[in-house]
């Protein structure tokens, strides 16, 4: 059942074909067979053993890839870290996770030597360079390569229920928590949405959204490396670079979220006969505007395929058929693999056409939270997973988000949780009580705006405020707003809470 089976099948069977483009780089199934071989022998060289964890830092890359895949057969469990993430931010997740290896981009060599688990020895650096300039303790990936050339590699055999990777999402508590797939859990979203959407061997994929991303991992390489298709790969989007490669490659899929598609829109008024080679482009992470709908499949000729998933829920659960006329932004209909209901505050059912929260079967979602028991047996219960999003069904059976319960933050399909950004804020010196709610934005859909109550006899501007979170948080967190306010600006109810839902309201209509 390892999820690297697929692929090792295609190497064997296809040698030739191309799985992976990447700036001039073209590299066969074969020649990816060979280099995920060459980094699994480091892996049994270093004493690696089954279920032990890697962290993976780095952008986009063919590399990226090949360490990911090395980690699957070699029954590893695979961390990716956002690469956004300050020095706290990575010391989390890695204390939490305890990986034996943290394999980066030499771009982020000064941010390692600050973590605390390199610092202490705790974990071993392997770097994706030359090897030429390696800092004490730090090795490089292609020197390793060579001392271990000779290490036997087999790949491992794996029962379905062997954790494969570990996706850090943040929840309400403000520390993120890790979601645990299983090498079975994977492969079955991957056959079955490679089997509803028609994807199979003569499509190319185009992948521009960050790897670091769970889902946006498995739609783009998981995906078209489990049915031998051909990957493009893209470090960071940049929507003229986007287009060119949908003409030299002749790109038949990509996923993107709205901000993508606007920018894509705003880009390609002169090249619109481009779009039309691809099949169709799947949106997701936030809701898409019905005018931005409109506007790019009107005159772009590309059917844009609304979709709804989570990191827990490791692919999608609900999407629109691309053969059928879309309905609204609805995000379709439950895809045929997956369970889905919706509940009231009771957990009860509720009629067509009223609001519920999502819950979905629990045997197509994580298996559990990584050192999290507490918030495993919170989201999981009688064999259904509590998402936290609302939606409601229209008489077609057609899914509609309508809210998030967990007040996240969608900031350009970027996920961001107020509570970790509160917590940040008020454990500064001279902040009493912070606030974050989501601000409209024009084109990134939404931005975080805080809230502040200092301390008597503190002066601190909403300058000073923004600064202290750009130092803290990763650059997507970072605060576009800040108003300076008194103890009983808040509206609470009877018990004292907070009624975000009220600030956020006024924030939409001013």
């Amino acid at each position: 059942m390892n999820l690297y089976y697929p692929i090792e099948k295609h190497g064997n069977e296809h040698p030739g074909k191309i799985a992976i483009v990447s700036g001039s780089d073209r590299i066969t199934y074969a020649g990816l067979s060979l280099r995920v071989a060459a980094i699994a022998r480091i892996f049994t060289g270093l004493g690696l053993k089954k279920g032990d964890r890697i962290a993976l830092l780095t952008p986009n890359s063919p590399q990226m890839l090949f360490c990911f895949y090395a980690a699957m057969k070699s029954g590893l469990i695979n961390v990716s870290l956002n690469t956004m993430f300050q020095t706290g931010e990575l010391d989390y997740i890695l204390d939490d996770c305890e990986p034996k290896i943290l394999i980066a981009h030499q771009s982020f060599k000064s941010r390692i030597k600050l973590l605390s688990c390199v610092a202490t020895g705790r974990v071993r650096v392997i770097l994706l360079s030359d090897g030429s300039t390696e800092p004490t303790g730090m090795a490089s990936l292609a020197e390793l390569i060579d001392l271990y050339r000779d290490q036997s590699c087999e790949t491992e055999s794996l029962d379905a229920d062997t954790e494969a990777v570990i996706g850090y999402t943040s929840g309400t508590s403000g520390f993120p928590k890790g979601a645990v797939h299983s090498h079975g859990n994977i492969r079955y979203h991957l056959d079955a949405i490679a089997k509803y959407l028609g994807f199979g061997p003569t499509d190319t994929f185009l992948a521009a959204l960050p790897f670091f991303q769970l889902p946006a991992f498995l739609i783009h390489a998981g995906l078209a490396l489990h049915v031998g298709a051909t990957l493009v790969v893209m470090e960071k989007f940049e929507p003229q670079a986007f287009l060119d490669w949908i003409d030299n490659e002749d790109v038949t899929f990509f996923a993107g979220v709205p901000t993508i598609y606007q920018m894509l829109y705003d880009a390609s008024q002169d090249r619109r006969s481009l779009l039309r080679k691809v099949r169709f482009g799947i949106c997701a992470g936030a809701p898409l505007s019905m005018k931005l709908r409109q506007n790019f499949e009107n005159q772009m000729g590309l059917r844009i395929v609304h979709c709804y998933g989570s990191t827990e829920i490791p692919l999608i659960t609900a999407f629109e058929r691309p053969e059928e006329k879309p309905k609204g932004i609805s995000v379709g209909n439950v895809a045929p693999h997956m369970r889905l209901r919706l509940v009231d505050i009771e957990g009860r059912g509720v009629p067509t056409g009223e609001a519920g929260e999502i819950q979905v079967g629990s045997e197509n979602t994580l298996k559990y939270y990584w050192n999290n028991l507490e918030a495993t047996d919170d989201a999981v219960r009688d064999g259904w997973f509590s998402t936290g999003d609302i939606g409601r069904f229209d008489k077609d059976a057609h899914l509609h988000i309508i809210d998030r319960a967990k007040d996240m933050i969608i900031r350009g399909g970027l996920n961001i949780y107020p509570a970790e950004i509160e917590r940040v804020l008020t454990q500064a010196p001279g902040i009493r009580e912070a606030v974050v709610v989501g601000i409209p934005h024009e084109r990134l859909g939404e931005v975080p705006k805080a809230y502040v109550v200092l301390e008597a006899n503190v002066h601190l501007s909403a300058e000073d405020v923004i600064a202290l979170s750009r130092e803290k948080l990763a650059a997507f967190k970072v605060l576009a707003e800040v108003e300076i306010v008194d103890a009983d600006f808040f509206p609470r109810n009877a018990m004292g809470k907070i009624q975000k839902n009220k600030l956020k309201r006024g924030c939409h209509e001013n």
